[in-house]
């Protein structure tokens, strides 16, 4: 799973909108990897900038959680 981690921000980081959402995907769920909000945010911001509609949505989920959480 490694090298397929490794592979896939190889890609993000040529401009892979989609790998840059996978690894927004698996790093907020922590499928192969452990989970981590702020790397997925950023992998998903990337892939906002560049208009992808999941990781627009993805986004705001997230940030309506965060201020879910802070309300209770």
């Amino acid at each position: 799973m490694e090298e397929r981690i490794i592979d896939l921000k190889n890609k993000a980081q040529e401009g892979d909108v989609h790998a840059q959402t996978y690894l927004g995907y698996i790093y907020e769920v922590g499928r192969g990897v452990s989970r981590q909000l702020r790397e997925s945010v950023q992998w998903y911001c990337m892939a906002a900038e560049s208009g992808n509609e999941y990781a627009i949505e993805a986004l705001k989920v997230l940030e309506s959680r965060k201020h879910l959480k802070k309300e209770q």
